[in-house]
């Protein structure tokens, strides 16, 4: 199934809202039920240098950006996260925003959204413009297969009880005799 994903966002409940395209051409939104994995929560969290760098936070000039994974950044990045993507403009000429929040030192938000931003080198003054193309796309891959595939956080399995082989199924079997010893108790003296 080939779907064209506009909008990807986590909700309050750890879910997924999406629209996208099917394909048919039909609009499709969705708001899911199912927690989503802990893949997509990365992918979305690895957005987070961007959101800083393009909103002009405090933070950006401090961000190491040949290991956005340590440990530094994410003390530095703490107080702001993302929560969806939106991607509009042509195929030739994608652009992104992101939408993202800021919690305060008094604990209360600020919602955040970061200007449309081109990820197409060409057309876009961005110094890191591949990274951010890449980060959006990779967040949006992960969107995709929550829809497609139906990979969530938690997935029951099933048990095929049809199954000849069923581990449960000890139907005429015996249990062997087994000889039951007991213990020995020493007399108290």
């Amino acid at each position: 199934m080939a779907i064209k994903l506009k909008k990807a966002k986590i909700s309050k409940s750890s879910c997924l809202e999406a629209s996208y395209i099917d394909e048919d051409g039909n609009k499709v939104s969705i708001e899911g039920k199912n927690p989503v994995h802990l893949d997509l929560k990365v992918r979305l969290k690895q957005l987070v240098p961007f959101l800083a760098d393009l909103t002009e936070q405090k933070e950006a000039s401090k961000i190491d950006w040949y290991n956005l994974d340590s440990p530094e950044n994410d003390e530095l990045l703490r107080h702001l996260d993302v929560s969806g993507v939106s991607i509009g403009g042509s195929s030739e000429s994608p652009v992104a925003t992101l939408i993202g929040k800021r919690t305060l030192l008094t604990s209360k938000v600020l919602n955040i959204c970061v200007p449309a931003t081109g990820m197409n080198i060409e057309d876009e003054d961005y110094t890191r413009c591949d990274e951010f193309r890449d980060a959006v796309y990779a967040f949006m891959y992960e969107a995709e297969l929550y829809i497609t595939e139906r990979k969530w956080s938690v997935q029951q399995g099933e048990f095929n009880f049809d199954n000849e082989e069923d581990p449960f199924g000890n139907e005429g079997v015996e249990p062997e005799d087994v000889s039951i010893e007991e213990p020995e108790f020493a007399e108290a003296v």
